[in-house]
């Protein structure tokens, strides 16, 4: 066993870290050591000797809080679902967000840095394995020349390629370095950027447009006027051109509109948007039945078809088949209700509060706080693995800043 104090504890913490870096390397790569990583973390962290001492400083660590409350409401949910066995299931997926307090309570700043670089550039290289489908240069077992998401769904491919091209942008704007090494940077983040454009996750490609805003504010607040409007007004006319003029991004947002007024106006749902329309449809009935507590996790789903089945039958083609809501706040809504919203939402504000002493690490909070916000309209991500880790690796690395000053030590800052 480690132990955790003198140079053990060193040890551990080094231990910790890389494993860390793996698991930040992984992610936008190779799936199976996303789940071996994730994995060694939560067990290197439980069993590395004098749990206690890491525990001590969480008890007033805010997001972890909030993470814990989340989970609890999801357990004690249990007690009043239809369908307690899809419910554990569920759970099983989110033993992901404990890596948050775990990583908060561990992660210095020297391997937090090297983590978010390392899954920088492991994004950057699957953004050329995907140029290398787009234009039938490479063969991948499930990706191709329309799909090109190299590594994963396209859906969660587009959240990664979002979240990982802003945070470098983040590290440009407010990370001191030399003038060669910025614009390295700068073209790393053009190029993970430019995969959303061949890619077709629209969720990702929306979460982008509104993390880019929100980053832009967040730097040209403090600034003066005119140089805060000349950002924010050639960022959004940026966005405009490519949604106009670039022929993949303009025929997806051309379908979004023609899909969402099919379901509005001709009441027709069997498109992609069309399902999502009619799935929403019927959980505000099922949250309006249940507005405190939900269903349950785990009993949303049969609640769904029971409602195809009786009051939604013009709607049961479309979305009878669904294993989830496609909306991560129709879920949390269905399954939790009020009391599920409210500690999902705790969790942001924690995120995002703080505080953080520097503005580079709050503009990383707003990244990531901004791209799961939006990209929840469009999928559960916190029900799918990669993006699910992602969130949690990033939430944990930024909110440890907040205990940072009571757990770094000489030794950790010189080996780093």
């Amino acid at each position: 066993m480690i132990e955790d104090d003198g140079q053990g504890r060193v040890e551990l913490k080094t231990y910790l870290g890389w494993l860390t870096v793996a698991l930040a390397l992984s992610l936008p790569l190779y799936r199976p050591w996303v789940s071996l990583a994730a994995t060694l973390i939560m067990l290197f962290w439980l069993f590395g000797g004098r749990l206690r001492r890491r525990i001590a400083p969480l008890r007033s660590h805010s997001l972890s809080l909030a993470v814990l409350l989340f989970l609890a409401l999801n357990l004690l949910s249990l007690l009043w679902s239809s369908d307690p066995g899809a419910g554990i299931r569920y759970l099983t997926k989110y033993r992901y967000l404990l890596l948050i307090p775990i990583l908060a309570s561990s992660i210095g700043p020297v391997f937090r840095r090297r983590a978010e670089t390392a899954f920088s550039l492991a994004a950057a290289v699957s953004v050329i394995l995907s140029y290398g489908v787009f234009l039938n240069l490479l063969h991948l077992r499930d990706a191709f020349p329309s799909n090109p998401a190299p590594t994963m769904s396209h859906i969660d491919y587009s959240m990664v390629l979002a979240l990982s091209s802003l945070l470098i942008l983040n590290r440009v704007l407010y990370q001191q370095m030399g003038r060669g090494r910025r614009l390295a940077w700068f073209g790393c983040f053009v190029l993970v950027a430019s995969g959303l454009l061949i890619n077709i996750g629209r969720s990702g490609q929306l979460a982008f447009a509104t993390g880019l805003v929100a980053l832009v504010l967040h730097w040209a607040s403090g600034r003066s006027p005119r140089a805060a409007v000349a950002a924010v007004a050639g960022t959004v006319l940026a966005l405009a051109l490519v949604g106009t003029m670039v022929p993949r991004v303009k025929a997806r947002v051309d379908e979004a509109r023609h899909e969402l007024q099919a379901a509005f106006v001709e009441h027709e749902y069997r498109s992609n948007l069309g399902e999502r329309v009619a799935a929403i449809t019927v959980a505000r009935e099922i949250f309006r039945s249940r507005p405190l507590l939900g269903t349950g996790v785990g009993g949303n789903m049969p609640e769904l078809r029971r409602l195809l089945d009786t009051s939604f039958q013009d709607l049961k083609p479309a979305v009878y088949w669904y294993p989830h809501l496609h909306n991560q706040y129709a879920q949390v809504a269905t399954e939790l209700g009020l009391a599920g919203l409210l500690s999902l939402a705790w969790i942001f504000w924690a995120l995002i509060r703080g505080p953080y002493r520097d503005r580079g690490t709050d503009g990383a909070a707003i990244v990531l706080a901004s791209v799961y916000l939006i990209g929840f309209l469009g999928d559960p991500f916190l029900h799918k693995q990669i993006p699910l880790v992602a969130f949690a690796l990033f939430a944990g690395l930024i909110s440890g800043t907040v205990l940072e000053d009571s757990r770094t030590t000489p030794s950790e800052v010189v080996t780093g």
